[in-house]
């Protein structure tokens, strides 16, 4: 044998066997990298689950106490519409007293009136083209057209005030749906 196959010979075993040492340590190393690092995962995950059923429950907490908040104003409003509701009944009735049904508002008066934006409706017919005091003067000079518009067409001086009364009840109730809207949006307001 020359030198050289000696070396080799006694060389390659060598190697061989460092080759799969060197492959055991790092397949091991590895194994315990792994291992290092699903723990790290593991604690990972657990924590990010915790963190997720804390906001859960935060969310779910705000969403109960902003329930019970606009329950507790919708009972609120509820109840002072039906105290206002007894007290428009009350004035409704004094109105009633007070007033004597006498006419104070003509037809044309009240289809103008019913023309007006926000409060027209359907189906009701435009006011006169003529002033009240030219309608009297045609009136009075034509016997014929006296007495035709009957007094269903007329506005008693209790129509009038009832109306009133009703448009400041339901301003008096938009003020407090807009209060509990605002007081749910923004419970540190405080309300006399």
């Amino acid at each position: 044998m020359t030198p050289i196959t000696q070396i080799v010979t006694a060389f390659v075993p060598r190697w061989i066997l460092w080759a799969l040492v060197f492959a055991a340590g790092a397949a091991s190393g590895a194994q315990l990298v792994a291992w290092s690092k699903n723990a790290e995962l593991a604690t990972l995950r657990e924590t990010h689950a915790k963190a997720a059923e804390k906001a859960e429950q935060a969310a779910r907490t705000a969403l109960q106490d902003a329930q019970d908040r606009g329950d507790e104003i919708t009972h609120q409003l509820h109840s002072a519409n039906r105290a206002a509701m007894l007290v428009q009944e009350k004035l409704d009735e004094k109105i009633r007293q007070a007033t004597t049904g006498r006419r104070c508002l003509d037809g044309a008066a009240l289809r103008l009136l019913d023309s007006a934006p926000g409060i027209a409706r359907a189906g009701v017919p435009e006011a006169a083209r003529e002033p009240a005091a030219a309608h009297a003067a045609s009136a009075a000079a034509d016997p014929a057209l006296d007495g035709i518009e009957d007094a269903s067409a007329a506005a008693a001086d209790t129509d009038v005030a009832l109306w009133a009364r009703a448009a400041a009840g339901q301003y008096a109730e938009c003020v407090r749906r807009f209060d509990a809207l605002i007081d749910w949006h923004d419970p540190t307001i405080k309300r006399p």
